[in-house]
Parts: structure tokens; sequence; C-alpha cells
């Protein structure tokens, strides 16, 4: 339990409550502040996204689903997704884009949503205070990258992601979104629109 809501006290507070002479975990929030825009298609931005990961069975799964969905890049679940993530960050820091990638995850579930939402204060996730009722099995997974992506935390690895019996195609596509936006922020689902103007 944290007894602030800024994120630089939190991080300190952490900190005061580590036990002396042991390692840390390796966890921690990690901001860059990357202005890089993302390349002009949805396969480059994604191969982009994932040019580091060096994981043969990621990189089939992902290679798969780049071209089964080679014509369609879903951005979003469905409206409902599209109408909270829009809503939830319109307020927030446009330019962390760990927050901008946990918010995307975390609205496409409507339950999970409704979990997490009180949560989200001023820019920062406080995940110690959330408690998962009524979701469903998809929920945990959109939780734990969210999670992830966010805090820098191990919860699900490339090689769980891998395997389509724990990660649904639907699950892996938003997860694989949200991996962009942590790299590029908004601009990686906004690029369609931005072409669209050009």
């Amino acid at each position: 339990m944290y007894f602030t809501q800024d994120k630089h006290l939190r991080e300190l507070e952490k900190l005061m409550q580590c036990v002396p002479n042991f390692r840390p975990r390796g966890q921690g929030v990690i901001v860059m502040e990357v202005t890089e825009s993302p390349p002009p298609g949805y396969i480059d931005m994604m191969t982009a996204t994932v040019s580091t990961v060096n994981c043969p069975a990621f990189l089939r799964r992902m290679n798969q689903y780049l071209t089964e969905s080679e014509m369609i890049s879903m951005m979003y679940k469905n409206d409902k997704h599209r109408t909270a993530f829009e809503a939830a960050v319109r307020k927030e820091n446009k330019k962390n884009y760990a927050l901008l990638a946990a918010v995307y995850l975390l609205t496409a579930d409507f339950a999970l949503w409704k979990c997490v939402r009180h949560a989200v204060v001023n820019s920062v996730i406080c995940f110690e205070q959330v408690r998962l009722r009524g979701t469903n099995t998809n929920s945990y997974p959109l939780f734990c990258a969210a999670k992830d992506l966010y805090l820098g935390t191990k919860h699900l690895t490339v090689s769980d992601l891998a395997d389509a019996e724990l990660i649904s195609p639907k699950t892996f596509s938003l997860i694989c979104n949200a991996m962009a936006i942590r790299r590029f922020g908004l601009g990686a689902i906004q690029f369609e629109e931005r072409n669209i103007q050009k």
C-alpha cells in the first residue's frame, strides 16, 4: 500500500520499503521521452515494435498474425473500446506512452475497465488498489500485459504471448497494438487517419 499519489514520491516510497542488502526484482517505471514517429504501414510498425524480441516462437506467431491481417489492422476491439479509450486518455499525459498503452489494454474489456478505472488518478495507475471481480478469462491477460507495459513487471513472458492456447488471437493483436503504443505513442493507432489526411 502506498500513501502518496505522486509517481515520483511513490518511487521513493517503494525504495524506502525495500529490505536492505537484497537485490530488487527489476520492477519499475521507465518513461522514455521518445518522439519517434511510427513507420507508415501497420506491418512495418509492428515489425519495428518487436525488432528487439529474440524468441522464435513469438516471431513465428507475429509473422502469422501479420500475414493473416495483411489488409486489416485492428486498432480497437470494437467501437465501445474506442469510445472508452478516447474518453479515458482525454485528460491524461499524452507523452506517457506506458500509461497510454496500459489504458488501451484496460479499456478493451468493459468489465475490466469497470474494475480499474477508479485506480487511474492524475496520470498514475494504482494497480495495488484494483480487485478483479466479474471479469472473464480474457480479462486477466489484458490486465497482466497492461501492468507489465506500465510497471515493467514480468507477469506475461514473450513465450506466453507465443502460445495461442494461453493468449487468444484477438487478445494477442490488442497486446501487440499496446506494445506499439508503448513505443510510438498515440501515433501507433492513428496512423491510418494520418495517412488519409496526407
